[in-house]
């Protein structure tokens, strides 16, 4: 590890073994845990990057690399924290009502990895990194992106919930458990799935097919083994989440974090303040 960034990338490494940070793991959200769709976004953000730059050294001079993955990292902190804490709002409502709670609790969890590891941010990325949360959401919240880093943010966190937040789970799932005798109500629960989301998969691939019934269905998987997930969009979008899923599952949160290549890229000196 470069002497350069030592401190940033302790602080993160810190960040990414708080309590909160890694209880993201335990909740999910459209059958995807909140931990795989906060490495989404930083690696949509890492892509965007590449695409609209010659390369990262162009983008580190004009954007705050570290503002940028701190603020990913804890911009769904309270998916989590709200559930526990007994709050009558979800997520989404608190970014509209409740935007301070949203605030109060990512200042706290930043003060705590300072104390920690004896450490000051700047009190300008410290702003940065609490705008990117509150204003992620975009025209969806309270807040509203005010920073290059909060668009790039709110743009990446957007992609990742309309194209990797779905459960990955075709038809063919279904109907090879409905084959072996199960119920929809047993296949719901062996899938860890709601009753809606069976029925829109079933729904799909007898769209495609043009078949009017569920029997048909089985009829047409005891013969081919195989249905459509749906259209050729939502096909690819249910392998890439199943991809992402696998990606994060076998490599880890906190790793797949510390090799994003913004990482390497942070300078201790233009982050921290020096403490007396």
């Amino acid at each position: 590890m470069h002497n350069s960034r030592d401190k940033a990338f302790r602080f993160i490494e810190s960040l990414l073994e708080h309590p909160k940070v890694k209880d993201l793991d335990n909740h999910d959200d459209q059958g995807v845990s909140v931990s795989t769709h906060t490495y989404d976004v930083l690696k949509s953000c890492e892509e965007e990057l590449l695409k609209n730059s010659k390369n990262i050294e162009q983008s580190n001079k004009k954007l705050d690399f570290f503002a940028i993955i701190v603020g990913i990292i804890i911009h769904d902190l309270s998916k989590g924290s709200i559930r526990k804490d007994g709050e009558g709002l979800s997520h989404s409502q608190m970014m509209i009502k409740k935007p301070e709670y949203i605030a109060k609790e990512s200042e706290k969890i930043l003060e705590e990895i300072e104390i920690q590891e004896n450490l000051k941010i700047r009190k300008s990325i410290i702003k940065n990194i609490i705008h990117i949360v509150l204003s992620h959401h975009g025209r969806w919240g309270k807040v509203q992106p005010g920073s290059r880093e909060a668009h790039l943010v709110h743009k990446s966190d957007e992609y990742s919930a309309k194209y990797h937040r779905i459960t990955p789970i075709g038809a063919d799932k279904i109907l090879k458990l409905m084959e072996e005798g199960l119920s929809i109500e047993e296949i719901s629960e062996k899938l860890v799935c709601t009753m809606g989301i069976l029925k829109d998969r079933l729904k799909r691939a007898k769209q495609e097919l043009g078949m009017k019934n569920t029997k048909q269905l089985i009829s047409y998987y005891k013969k081919n083994r195989k249905v459509p997930l749906g259209d050729s969009f939502f096909e690819q979008r249910i392998r890439e989440t199943d991809r992402l899923i696998n990606l994060v599952n076998k490599k880890g949160f906190k790793k797949l974090i510390l090799e994003n290549k913004l990482m390497e890229k942070l300078e201790d000196s233009k982050i921290f303040q020096v403490i007396k």
